[in-house]
């Protein structure tokens, strides 16, 4: 970062913006389309919070309607602990500095440095993965569902490390990884170098190859709204529904989760649900598929 884009006197490149309020976030999704794109879909989900019940392993059948429902599933959602992308923003806006995220210029938006690619975990990070164990290992996924990117496979093989001693699989899936396009810590780096850090991870359903062409389809723009939540639909119904497993886990990201929570998943208007993950934090769901009437 340029000595001009750190002085507290200097003058911003562009317009300084706060960090988005996840109603604020909510807006701009809705003003996206997304909400449209939704109600054509074949297939309605709708969550159960199971975080305020006292066993987050109960199965919710008390306020589950049988009518339509295809497949319910108990999922616990993991968002990675603080990556060095998330300690460069920060840091950033210590300095009195707001960045606009669309911004291709890497003096002014951190998350665009080639340096940061495929941002990993930082020492906090690290601290925040250790501290949702005791957490993780009261739960009962029967298998591991991670975003390639490597600060969700750290995350996933801390959090739950209890049930990587006991053999339960851990399996990459490209459909719940970050948004594809422009920002560099979001981009991948080669799989057979993934492959290599991580021999314990099953990533025999990524195909994104050495230069990541997921994200490389579009790298000078983030990916939409609606391709996202697309994405996302298609991972919990193609994907997590299709599974045999009754209770999984899911380690991945805050903007997908965001979509998730707000475009994908009927919510009900859970605000607990509907806000920004933290850093490491895991939140337990129970979705219902429903034929969408």
């Amino acid at each position: 970062m340029t000595a001009q884009a750190l002085s507290a006197d200097a003058t911003p490149k562009v317009k300084v913006k706060p960090v988005t309020s996840w109603k604020d976030y909510k807006k701009d999704l809705i003003k996206a389309g997304v909400l449209e794109a939704a109600a054509n879909r074949g297939i309605k989900i709708r969550a159960i919070n199971l975080n305020s019940n006292a066993n987050a392993n109960s199965d919710g059948n008390e306020s589950e309607s049988e009518e339509g429902l295809i497949a319910s599933k108990i999922i616990h959602f993991q968002r990675h602990g603080q990556g060095y992308h998330n300690l460069l923003g920060d840091t950033v806006r210590s300095f009195g500095h707001g960045f606009d995220i669309d911004d291709p210029d890497p003096a002014v938006n951190p998350f665009v440095k080639p340096e940061i690619q495929d941002s990993p975990l930082t020492q906090k990070g690290r601290e925040e993965a250790r501290a949702q164990r005791p957490k993780a290992a009261m739960l009962k996924p029967e298998v591991v569902i991670v975003s390639p990117l490597h600060r969700a496979i750290q995350t996933a093989q801390i959090s739950f490390a209890d049930h990587l001693e006991n053999d339960i699989d851990f399996i990459a899936h490209e459909g719940c990884r970050e948004q594809l396009g422009l920002l560099t810590c979001n981009k991948a780096h080669p799989l057979s170098s993934t492959k290599a850090d991580f021999p314990s991870v099953d990533f025999s359903l990524c195909t994104f190859g050495e230069e990541d062409t997921l994200w490389n389809a579009h790298p000078t723009v983030r990916e939409l709204p609606v391709d996202e939540s697309d994405r996302a639909y298609a991972f919990l119904t193609d994907f997590i529904m299709e599974r045999p497993e009754k209770e999984i886990a899911v380690v991945c990201h805050s903007a997908w989760l965001f979509s998730v929570c707000n475009v994908v998943i009927d919510c009900e208007g859970d605000e607990f649900l509907e806000t920004w993950f933290g850093t490491g934090e895991i939140r337990s769901l129970k979705l219902s598929y429903y034929k969408n009437q």
